[in-house]
C-alpha cells in the first residue's frame, strides 16, 4: 500500500450476508466506495489531460474501498442515487483546479442551484453503510431515511460532516462505527495520567473533492467539517438551491504505513 493509495478497509468477504441497508440475508453485491465515476477508477492523473487533449480527472493507482454489502434490491434502488454523488464530485473538482483563486482559499462559498441535496447525502452515506456494517444496528432510523429516500427529520445521535480536500490529499476511507479511541493526559502539576473514551468516526470519505463524515454528535465541534445532516430533510428528487461555505480540510501524510482515522487530526488547509 503506497501513501497515494491511503487506507481502505481489507480482508477476506463474503458474497452472501446480512445486507447493510435492510438487513436480509442475502447475495450480496459490491458496493465502491466513493463511487467509481467520482474519480475512483484509479488509471487517470489528477488534473491531467488525454491524448486528444481532454481534461481528466483522478489519481494514479487509487481504488477507494469495494466491499460486498449491498443485496441487489437495495442496490437496484439506493444506486442510481449516485449520479448526483458524481455530479457534485466533478462540478467541485472542476472549479477547484480552473479557479483563479486556486491554492488561496480555506472555504469554498457559494450557491448551488437545481441541485438534489436528499440524494448526494443519501448516496454517500449509502456508501458509508458498506464501511459500517453495525450501523443498521445501532441508527436503524437514520439506515431507513437513507434507505427509503423520502423527507425525513433526522436522528439527533449522529451527524453527517462536509468538507473539501484539496487537491493531491490523501485518501482515507474507513468504517469505525463503535469503536472507542481512548486518550492519555498528564496533569501538569501532579504528573498523574488520566484517561478519557470517547467515540471513533463512523465512517470517513476524505477522497477529493469531498471530506465526509459521519460521526456520533457529541464530536461534531472536534471537526471543522460543516454539519449538512439537515438535507434528509429533502428527498432524493426535491430540487433546491443550497448556499454552502465549505471549509478545506486536509490529513497530515503518513508515508511508512496508513494511520487509523482516530489517531489523525484534521487540519485547515487551501485549495
Amino acid at each position: 500500500m503506497t501513501e497515494q493509495e491511503g487506507f481502505r478497509p481489507s480482508g477476506q468477504q463474503a458474497r452472501t450476508g446480512r445486507c447493510t441497508l435492510c438487513g436480509n440475508r442475502a447475495k450480496l453485491t459490491q458496493a465502491h466506495v466513493p463511487p467509481k465515476a467520482a474519480f475512483n477508477r484509479g488509471s487517470f492523473a489528477w488534473g491531467g489531460t488525454t491524448a486528444d487533449n481532454r481534461l481528466a480527472y483522478g489519481r494514479p493507482r487509487l481504488g477507494g474501498a469495494s466491499r460486498y454489502a449491498h443485496c441487489e434490491a437495495c442496490r437496484a434502488s439506493t444506486s442510481p442515487w449516485d449520479d448526483e454523488y458524481i455530479r457534485w464530485a466533478h462540478c467541485f473538482a472542476g472549479h477547484l483546479l480552473r479557479s483563479q483563486w486556486k491554492g488561496q482559499r480555506t472555504h469554498i462559498t457559494g450557491e448551488l442551484t437545481d441541485v438534489r441535496p436528499g440524494r448526494f447525502i443519501r448516496a454517500a452515506i449509502a456508501g458509508m453503510t458498506a464501511l459500517t456494517p453495525k450501523l443498521i444496528d445501532s441508527h436503524a432510523d437514520l439506515v431507513r431515511i437513507v434507505r427509503e429516500g423520502t423527507p425525513a427529520q433526522p436522528p439527533e445521535g449522529i451527524r453527517f460532516l462536509a468538507a473539501i480536500a484539496p487537491n493531491r490529499s490523501p485518501a482515507h476511507v474507513e468504517g469505525s462505527h463503535e469503536a472507542l479511541v481512548v486518550r492519555m493526559s498528564q496533569d501538569s502539576d501532579s504528573g498523574e495520567w488520566a484517561t478519557a473514551a470517547t467515540p471513533a468516526v463512523s465512517a470517513v470519505i476524505h477522497f477529493a473533492p469531498f471530506s465526509l463524515l459521519l460521526a456520533d454528535r457529541q464530536l461534531v465541534d472536534s471537526f471543522p467539517h460543516l454539519d449538512c445532516t439537515e438535507w434528509l430533510q429533502l428527498g432524493v428528487d426535491d430540487i433546491a438551491k443550497v448556499r454552502i461555505a465549505l471549509p478545506i480540510v486536509d490529513l497530515p501524510r503518513t508515508p511508512t504505513a496508513p494511520v487509523p482515522i482516530a489517531m489523525l487530526q484534521f487540519m485547515k488547509a487551501r485549495a
